[in-house]
């Protein structure tokens, strides 16, 4: 269950009132506390947890997971769009590892010392016997506080400070930024390699203007949170979840350049290997509106284009989907949905 907090402390003479979400479980307890956004929740993350898990239980502790809402990065560079998973998917993930998940707002502790953040909070209010955080891990006003400064503070407080090595893969360490990179080139089979999973995109279908079932490939769209990164416009081959369902599908990201659209949809046409799938595929969209969908993306097909009329985009998709039929054909069986 989650629960709204208010949390008052002084800090250089000034009195902070710190507002967080905590789903609930245990508070009180004696803790070992992971710090980070953990956007992505991707397999640097998942080493974390996995040092947090090993202590706690040595320790008898309690898991915490204090978790930035939004990357402190970007609100710096205050973009509104960057997030790899929605929160309901985040913290799904994070629950997994931990006992608790404590959400807060960069903007809540932006103004507060990093003596103070880890004495006041994340000790004092979060009783932590131990922190766990990355190598890279900088933390309050300016980002003043680096894992130096982490260990000096835990030393005098007697609270033990785990500081966990990047994972590298191909040379480079395993980040948010750097999957986020990956993404937005629309190349998610390597981002699926740093993830540990598929990337996703969660959203509520919507009726559009049934462009698709016009030409005879019915599409559900996707209304995505704003704040969600979207891969490279172009078509995907995808796995799509609902609520008493799933089926494999095409993911279209773009503008609809050969009806001269402007705005850019997230759509999905659900395919699968059998001739009479079709009458099947058209009743199991229409039965979608006002669901909530979940899209893996397992691997881009092709760039959005321009087609200089509908019976070529027609043909075109027939091809793409004959195309992800034969993909299909050599994968395992899909990853379990996360949020649906």
């Amino acid at each position: 269950m989650a629960v709204n907090h208010d949390y008052t402390f002084a800090d250089k003479g000034r009195n902070f009132r710190y507002h967080f979400l905590m789903m609930s479980k245990g508070k009180g307890a004696k803790s070992a506390v992971a710090i980070g956004t953990f956007d992505g929740v991707h397999i640097g993350h998942q080493r974390i947890l996995d040092r947090l898990n090993d202590v706690a239980s040595k320790k008898s502790l309690q898991r915490i997971a204090y978790a930035f809402v939004f990357p402190p990065r970007l609100t710096v560079q205050a973009k509104t769009r960057g997030l790899l998973l929605s929160e309901e998917a985040k913290l799904k993930l994070l629950i997994r590892h931990v006992d608790r998940v404590e959400r807060v707002s960069f903007e809540d502790v932006s103004r507060i010392s990093a003596e103070s953040f880890i004495r006041d909070i994340i000790i004092a209010h979060l009783k932590a016997k131990v922190i766990v955080v990355g190598s890279n891990f900088r933390f309050g006003h300016d980002r003043t506080g680096d894992t130096f400064l982490l260990r000096k503070i835990c030393n005098e407080e007697s609270t033990a400070t785990i500081v966990v090595p990047p994972v590298v893969i191909d040379g480079s360490p395993v980040s948010s930024t750097r999957i986020r990179q990956l993404i937005s080139q629309g190349r998610v089979e390597d981002a699926a390699v740093l993830l540990g999973r598929h990337p996703i995109l969660v959203g509520r279908v919507m009726h559009g203007d049934r462009l698709g079932r016009k030409i005879g490939f019915p599409t559900a769209n996707l209304a995505i949170d704003e704040r969600i990164l979207l891969p490279s416009d172009g078509i995907y081959l995808a796995h799509a979840f609902w609520n008493g369902g799933w089926s494999p599908g095409l993911l279209y990201v773009g503008t609809r350049p050969t009806v001269h659209g402007t705005d850019r949809r997230i759509e999905v046409h659900l395919i699968a290997g059998g001739d009479q799938f079709d009458e099947r595929d058209r009743a199991a969209t229409r039965d979608l509106y006002g669901k909530i969908m979940e899209i893996h993306l397992v691997q881009k097909l092709r760039d959005d284009q321009h087609f200089a009329t509908l019976k070529l985009l027609r043909q075109q998709i027939e091809r793409d989907i004959e195309c992800a039929r034969g993909v299909l054909a050599t994968l395992d069986e899909p990853q379990g949905p996360i949020v649906t």
